[in-house]
């Protein structure tokens, strides 16, 4: 089966199928833990309990995702 995170399920099909979400628990996430997932759209990355990708080096989302995490420094 053909697993997506959150935001390649939003670009191809319209809506979130959480397919790779509840991995991790939100409380893993908030001590910086994240579950390694191969999504059909994006690849190798990390995502978050909600199933987001929030890998850094993601093709599609990395930009984004530095630039989340750069607006949550100082």
């Amino acid at each position: 089966m053909a697993d997506f995170c959150k935001q390649c399920s939003i670009e191809n099909f319209g809506q979130d199928f959480g397919d790779l979400k509840d991995l991790v628990t939100e409380d893993a996430v908030k001590d910086g833990f994240f579950a390694a997932v191969i999504c059909e759209g994006c690849g190798f990355v990390i995502v978050d309990h909600q199933g987001v990708c929030r890998d850094k080096n993601c093709e599609k989302h990395g930009t984004e995702n530095k630039q989340e995490e750069n607006s949550q420094v100082g």
